[in-house]
Formats: C-alpha cells, sequence, structure tokens
C-alpha cells in the first residue's frame, strides 16, 4: 500500500498536483465566461498563437513569458479587428488566427538553425517543472 503513498512524497510531484489543481480551477471559471460568450475556441487558439512570440523570444535570449504575452496581446487585437472590420463572427476569427500564428511559429522555429528549444514543450509546458515562489521574495516591497 505504500506505493500508492509514495509519489507524494516528493516535492515536485506535489507542486505539479497543486499547479494542475489551480489551472483545472481557473479554467473552469474562465472557461464558462468564454462559452457564454459564444469564443470557445478562445483558450487554445490563444495558447497556440503564442508560439511565435515565444520562439522570437527565445532566440532573441528575451524572457519566454514576455515574448508569449506580447504575442497573446497581438493576436487578441487582430481577433478583435477581424471581427469588428471583417464582419466575421468570433470563432471564425479565432480560427482564422489560429492557424496563421500557429503556422508563423512553426516557420519561425524550423528556419532557425540556433534553435535549441523543443517546440512541444513550449506548446504544452512541462507540469512537473512548476518551481516554488518564495512568500519573502513575492510579496516584498522593492528596495530603493
Amino acid at each position: 500500500m505504500s506505493w500508492l503513498i509514495e509519489p507524494f512524497t516528493a516535492d515536485f510531484f506535489l507542486r505539479a498536483l497543486f499547479g494542475g489543481a489551480l489551472v483545472a480551477i481557473i479554467c473552469g471559471v474562465v472557461g464558462t465566461w468564454v462559452v457564454v460568450r459564444g469564443m470557445a475556441f478562445l483558450g487554445e487558439a490563444i495558447g497556440h498563437g503564442m508560439l511565435p512570440g515565444v520562439a522570437l523570444a527565445t532566440m532573441l535570449g528575451v524572457p519566454a513569458i514576455a515574448g508569449g504575452a506580447v504575442s497573446a496581446v497581438v493576436m487578441s487585437a487582430l481577433i478583435g479587428a477581424l471581427q469588428k472590420r471583417g464582419r466575421l463572427s468570433y470563432d471564425t476569427s479565432i480560427g482564422l488566427l489560429f492557424v496563421a500564428m500557429l503556422s508563423l511559429g512553426v516557420i519561425i522555429v524550423s528556419h532557425s538553425r540556433s534553435f535549441a528549444t523543443d517546440a512541444t514543450a513550449m506548446l504544452f509546458g512541462d507540469i512537473l517543472a512548476l518551481k516554488t515562489m518564495r512568500a519573502s521574495s513575492a510579496c516584498s516591497a522593492p528596495r530603493l
């Protein structure tokens, strides 16, 4: 019976379990809002649409999360612009940009000779690689 409890003794497993539970709660709340608004495809599209920004940031030595955030903002703005000016529904705009941004990301990764990061890891992440944040450093006031 100890084999059943043994995985819970590893720190990385507990962090992954906590991170997965946190993501499940957040996705449940946000997912309901997205479905009610008629943008059911948005989560996957933004996640995959971040690939060009993450790829460029990785190649330039910038933090990947910054490149992904910029790419997500650009994609969100383009979805809004297509929906308003092109008279397309949200789902149609999201579908068009999902394919375009993912393709652009794959092109960037495939044409880079110095790209050493796995594209699958960028797209899906690694839940076992979650790190803890120290409460003292995360909540402390900046020093002047």
